[in-house]
């Protein structure tokens, strides 16, 4: 039988490599969530420090933050105070959190596909890869209900059997789920897990 790849043939290295890097960039996870909430407590932080100058500019200051208590204690405290060393650890931890959280990925809603083609990017909503995968498994004969959980990498694959003898069962639907997986062709290499429960009818 004639493959599409044996028409067409391999593609370039480079080319299967720049596809690669477009697909994860294109269903990376975004923070969003982080980078409102920073976005919106800098904007408001700009808006009032805005505020007061121009005010004070303009002759009558609105005093919405006590600057006076804040230079006065600016000016007669030292670095080495306690207080403002636990003010620093504070910031810096948070200025810390800000950067692991915007450069940890996120939990991602898509499965990037594998195309060989830069310009054509596909992929797989997590619960559409619960179906397939779903489906890939009450194929096996002798499976009876399946419920799949995806995590990161990881598919958790739990099937319900009602066959007494189901040493083997939990191969079968392993090997099942992963020619689905090679048909998909998911960028990554995903990790199966398999769980069978006797239940009788």
């Amino acid at each position: 039988m004639t493959t599409v790849e044996e028409v067409l043939g391999r593609p370039d290295q480079g080319i299967d490599r720049r596809a690669k890097r477009v697909a994860v960039h294109t269903f990376r996870p975004r923070r969003s969530w982080p980078a409102v909430a920073t976005g919106t407590v800098i904007l408001a932080l700009a808006v009032v420090s805005a505020a007061e100058v121009i005010s004070a500019l303009a002759g009558s200051p609105l005093r919405m933050i006590p600057f006076g208590a804040a230079s006065d204690y600016a000016a007669t405290t030292t670095w080495s105070e306690p207080s403002v060393q636990i003010a620093s650890a504070v910031l810096a931890a948070i200025g810390l959190a800000l950067i692991v959280v915007a450069l940890a990925p996120g939990n991602g809603r898509w499965t990037a596909l594998r195309t060989d083609d830069p310009a054509l990017v596909v992929g797989l909503t997590r619960p559409a890869l619960r179906r397939t995968v779903s489906s890939a498994a009450r194929e096996v004969s002798g499976v009876d209900s399946v419920h799949v959980a995806v995590r990161g990498q990881r598919i958790r694959v739990h099937v319900r059997t009602a066959v007494q003898d189901w040493e083997g069962l939990p191969a079968e639907v392993t090997a099942a789920v992963e020619r689905r997986l090679e048909e998909l062709a998911p960028l990554r290499s995903m990790r199966i897990v398999t769980h069978v429960r006797y239940a009788e009818d």
